[in-house]
């Protein structure tokens, strides 16, 4: 009996990591958004408590941004942050709680948040970071600034990195996508798999992201490269 009990432990714990995985290739950025501006999420939600807003305006007349940041899509504002550096201007939305994070997401087309959007109007060029639900590692490549997609594309894939270009769903081609709404009306985002963030820290957990891993220094100083020639 005793065998058997152990059997069922070990199975047990296989179960619960395979469904906290789970979660970041299946459910991670597969949603609509749950609200549908920032003013009704505000409504509902406390800043500080549910989330937070992160941003730095500088100079540059760049902005890299990452609204479903924290734990809404895991490893998005860490990358933001360390392209953006003391260089380029940052902002993220950061979600914050204990679980259910994805209630926080709100559309790229209906993200109205009062800095996000400043920041961006202010700036001529924008590169909006994402995540999406993935089991290999990937990177799609899209907006409106056909220059800098070209560039992070060919960054990317010099550095090592699989690349292909947006699915029409992820391609952030809608002028009312906030990547688009700087002074060019064109930016550029990139989605990065789960499986891909997976590899640039210890794990996706709040813990896990402070620990990151050569890939991705390797990841973001492509990505810097990219802006850089830009």
């Amino acid at each position: 009996m005793k065998k058997y009990a152990i059997l069922f432990a070990a199975i047990g714990l296989l179960l619960l990591g395979f469904f906290a995985v789970k979660k970041y290739f299946v459910v991670q950025a597969g949603s609509d958004g749950s609200y549908a501006n920032y003013s009704k999420l505000a409504d509902e939600r406390v800043e500080g408590i549910d989330y937070e807003i992160i941003s730095r305006d500088t100079d540059s007349d760049t902005a890299v941004i990452a609204i479903h940041g924290g734990s809404i899509e895991p490893g998005t504002s860490e990358l933001a942050e360390t392209v953006a550096g003391d260089e380029y201007d940052f902002y993220t939305f950061y979600g914050m709680m204990t679980s259910d994070n994805l209630s926080l997401r709100i559309t790229s087309t209906n993200f109205d948040e009062p800095i996000a959007r400043n920041l961006v109007e202010e700036s001529n060029r924008t590169l909006s970071i994402h995540g999406f639900a993935g089991s290999t590692e990937l990177t799609y490549v899209g907006g409106r600034d056909l220059d800098m997609v070209d560039r992070l594309k060919k960054s990317l894939a010099d550095a090592g990195f699989e690349v292909a270009d947006a699915p029409m769903r992820l391609a952030a081609t809608d002028v009312l996508n906030i990547c688009n709404d700087n002074a060019l009306k064109a930016g550029a985002q990139i989605e990065i798999s789960a499986a891909q963030r997976l590899q640039f820290f210890a794990g996706l957990d709040e813990e896990g992201r402070k620990t990151t891993t050569n890939a991705f220094t390797d990841y973001s100083q492509a990505v810097e490269a990219a802006l850089a020639s830009h």
